[in-house]
Formats: C-alpha cells, structure tokens, sequence
C-alpha cells in the first residue's frame, strides 16, 4: 500500500484512492508514492494517444 505524500501544508480534503484497473487508477495511485517518472510515462501515453486521435 502506498503512504501518503507528506504536503508541505495543511490539506483540507483527505485524499482517497481509485479503484479499477485504468489509466485514471494508475496514475493516482502514482501520484500519492510519489513516483513522478511513471506519472510522467502515462501523461506522455495520453497526450501521444490523443495526437493520433485529431
């Protein structure tokens, strides 16, 4: 399980978790370890995915 990010101020909503096994799930799942190069591996997915789109 991942451990929340320490925030460098008081939050004032709690921050959950998404369930499913999608993009959306994966990424915030990667935000709250703190792991930005997957963050930024799947932005990238995205925006690529949404170039070939248009």
């Amino acid at each position: 399980m991942a451990h929340p990010i320490p925030l460098p101020f008081p939050c004032p909503v709690k921050l959950g978790s998404i369930k499913g096994d999608s993009l959306e799930a994966d990424l915030h799942e990667y935000v709250r370890e703190g792991n930005y190069i997957k963050v930024k591996k799947i932005l990238k997915k995205v925006l690529e995915t949404k170039n070939i789109l248009k």
